[in-house]
């Protein structure tokens, strides 16, 4: 069987001319996709900013008798993971979950902090013997502020 000889010449002239005319609608392109990543970088970028700044924080008060077992601590961690999905609609960057502990007067506190979208994950209680209280006062509430390469923000 013998193949029939193609003009190769031809094949390469067809192809540019294609190309070529097809230039402008792939610049178009490229123009368009870039505008669509610009936009939505910028969007997500609001989303997280207005996530961070209205944040919920609750106290955890545990009782004299508190001692949890493991399988207790494994459901507290599984539910303030799922604060993300509650938080539905926010990027990850701003549907984050701190703890935060400190000490007043010798006392130790706990507090946890995450989106005001969640705030109903945040104020079930994940231990059988810890009071949750809901803090109304937000202006305790620092952002977080991470430095970039050589320490600027």
């Amino acid at each position: 069987m013998s193949r029939p000889e193609l003009p190769v010449d031809e094949l390469f002239a067809q192809l540019q001319a294609v190309l070529s005319a097809a230039a402008p609608y792939f610049v178009a392109l490229g123009v368009l996709g870039a505008a669509v990543w610009v936009w939505w970088t910028i969007r997500c970028a609001a989303l997280v900013r207005e996530a961070l700044t209205d944040r919920v924080q609750v106290e955890v008060i545990p009782t004299a008798t508190f001692d949890p077992g493991e399988g207790e601590v494994g459901r507290w961690a599984r539910q303030l993971g799922r604060v993300h999905y509650a938080a539905d609609g926010v990027p990850a960057r701003g549907s984050a979950v701190r703890l935060r502990y400190t000490a007043v007067e010798g006392k130790m506190r706990c507090f946890i902090e995450g989106p005001a979208a969640a705030a109903a994950v945040l104020s079930m209680p994940g231990f059988a013997e810890v009071e949750v209280r809901a803090r109304h006062a937000q202006s305790e509430i620092r952002p977080v502020r991470f430095t970039g390469p050589g320490g600027t923000p």
